[in-house]
This record gives structure tokens, C-alpha cells and sequence, in this order.
């Protein structure tokens, strides 16, 4: 073997010997430059229509869902839902074990000192409910000394106290409402108009809506303290979605054609 060839054999093992390595670090790259996104896990009731609760296939939907689930795609995030009772979702929210909550969180000086929010994405009020037999209440005025359905920590709970009533905790605005419509444990309970327009006339509860509206609600996504850079992106995804009308559209098909987002 001459040393002319000797040189030229080792000049090519070098030449595979450089690519090979050339062609494990593209492999690498390749794998970090995926286009897995970031999760962003978000607690909602999942019991809750039209806002949040399960379709016919067990699949976590509704206006706050869909919201929520375009929002975290704008901002480059892929939206995980797990389903939490509410007197769960804030405190789950409060040590971190979820990113956000989704489910019509109104938007109170008392909640913001725990709790970062977006800018509102639902404008409501709440409403009095009673038993469709019930002529003696006719809203929240008349609720002084009497019992209500809430669920802890909700908006509604401190609205029932404010107006001197005593209040009866539940695990949900399902259990509520069937004490209710049997006529037993309570005399009102309270709830969204949006709920109360939308959903209370699918179901079979003997109940109804009484009175105007008591108060007016803004309802934004809660995040944890500190998010600052991720609250921007949100509120820059949800302003693109009132403006190219994204935002309407999907709250005309979860309210009758109506558009709550303002």
C-alpha cells in the first residue's frame, strides 16, 4: 500500500467521519425546532352551559371554551381543559396547579389583589331565580331574610348576603336549581341572565326568572399573579378577535344571536 493511497483513504474516513457529526447535530435542531406548542392548562366547570360543559361526545365545550381554546392559539399556546367545580377552580388557580381559569370569573377589586385578568370578554348581569309558583319574590329586593342557592366563593353568594339573605352552599348551579324547582332547602337562587335566557327554557326545572338585572358584570380569563407578558398577549389576541369580528361570531352562536363580548 502506497503512501499516496494511505493519505487519500484517511483524507475520506475523516470526509464520512465530519459528515456523520454534520448529520446528528441537524438531527438535533430538527427536534428543537419542532412545532410542539407550549400548554396552557385551564380549569373550567365543564357543568356550566352555554359557558362551559360537556357535548355529546364528553368533549369540554362552550362559549368560554371556544374563546379561551382561539385565544391560546393566537398567542402560539395549545389549550388543555381540566374540569373543576368552582369552589375548586380559584384555589387550584391560586397554588398553580392550573394556568388559567375559563369560566366567567367576574372581575372584582377583591379578586384582583389574588389574581391577574384579561380584559373582559363577557358583559352580563346577574339575575334572581325562584320557583315558577313562587308570586312573592320579584328580585333581588325582596330577598332579605330569605334562603339562597350559591356556590362558594361565587359572585352570587356575596349578592345574596348583601341583600340579607342567608345562603345555602352547593357544589354546583344544577344542585341549586333542583332543590329549587322541588320547592325545598331554599326560596331563590341567582344566576346569569345569559344562563337564564339561554339555558333554564332547555331544561325541565320549575323555575323562572324574576326581575331586572342587580348588578353589571365583566368576566375575564384568571391567571396567577405575576403573568404580566402572558396577560399582554391575551389582551392583544382578544382585541384582533373583536376587531375582525371573531369574538361576536362566537358569542351569537352560543346566545341567540346576541353578542355579549361588549
Amino acid at each position: 500500500m502506497n503512501k499516496k493511497w494511505m493519505l487519500g483513504l484517511l483524507f475520506v474516513i475523516a470526509l464520512s467521519v465530519l459528515s456523520a457529526c454534520g448529520g446528528n447535530e441537524d438531527t438535533e435542531n430538527a427536534g428543537e425546532s419542532s412545532d410542539e406548542k407550549e400548554t396552557l392548562l385551564i380549569g373550567t366547570e365543564a357543568t356550566y352551559p352555554p359557558f362551559s360543559y360537556r357535548d355529546d361526545n364528553n368533549e369540554i365545550t362552550g362559549y368560554d371554551v371556544e374563546v379561551a381554546r382561539e385565544v391560546a392559539n393566537r398567542i402560539g399556546m395549545e389549550a388543555e381543559f381540566k374540569a373543576i367545580e368552582w369552589k375548586g377552580l380559584l384555589s387550584s388557580l391560586e397554588t398553580e396547579r392550573i394556568d388559567m381559569v375559563a369560566n366567567q370569573v367576574t372581575i372584582t377589586d377583591e379578586r384582583k389583589e389574588k389574581f391577574d385578568f384579561t380584559t373582559p370578554y363577557t358583559y352580563s348581569g346577574g339575575q334572581v331565580i325562584v320557583n315558577k309558583n313562587n308570586n312573592d319574590i320579584k328580585g333581588i329586593d325582596d330577598l332579605k331574610g330569605k334562603t339562597v342557592g350559591t356556590t362558594q366563593g361565587s359572585n352570587y353568594e356575596k349578592a345574596a348576603k348583601d341583600a340579607g339573605a342567608k345562603t345555602k352552599i352547593y357544589s354546583g348551579a344544577n344542585q341549586a336549581l333542583t332543590d329549587l324547582s322541588n320547592d325545598r332547602n331554599i326560596d331563590a337562587a341567582m344566576n346569569d341572565r345569559l344562563f337564564i335566557l339561554t339555558e333554564l327554557p332547555k331544561t325541565d326545572y320549575n323555575v323562572k326568572g324574576v326581575g331586572e338585572t342587580f348588578n353589571t358584570t365583566k368576566m375575564g380569563f384568571a391567571l396567577p399573579k405575576g403573568n404580566e407578558e402572558l396577560i399582554e398577549k391575551m389582551n392583544g389576541a382578544l382585541k384582533e378577535m373583536k376587531e375582525d369580528g371573531t369574538l361576536a361570531e362566537i358569542s351569537k352562536k352560543y346566545f341567540d344571536g346576541e353578542n355579549v363580548s361588549e
